[in-house]
């Protein structure tokens, strides 16, 4: 396999997604930093690309935004807590459920409602 610009993430796009991503939880670079037992600047370097996390400092992100490595990645997945949510009440629909609630999805997708 090549890589090509597509394919590489580098650190300015890995801080963008990540931005993105606590923002949409509605937390403070300085608090996540905190939280994950950082110095209080961590985030927002990993962010403005100057440092990258190490493999476990991911996962513990990933783990900290309640989300997987794959939606990390996943740049039409934004919003982690309602997925969640929704996830959990989803699984316990019925088949004919599922399927009217796709319907229903599929319309709001395409109708920007």
């Amino acid at each position: 396999m090549n890589n090509t610009d597509d394919e590489i993430i580098d650190e300015k796009i890995f801080g963008l997604r990540l931005a993105k991503l606590r923002q949409s939880v509605d937390v403070s670079a300085r608090e996540m930093s905190l939280a994950l037992g950082q110095n209080k600047n961590y985030i927002n370097s990993i962010e403005t690309g100057k440092t990258f996390p190490s493999m476990s400092s991911f996962l513990y992100i990933c783990k900290y935004l309640n989300i997987s490595p794959k939606d990390f990645f996943d740049f039409d997945f934004n919003n982690p807590t309602p997925y969640d949510e929704f996830s959990e009440t989803y699984r316990k629909l019925t088949p004919a459920q599922s399927y009217h609630l796709q319907l229903i999805a599929e319309d709001i997708v395409h109708n920007d409602v």
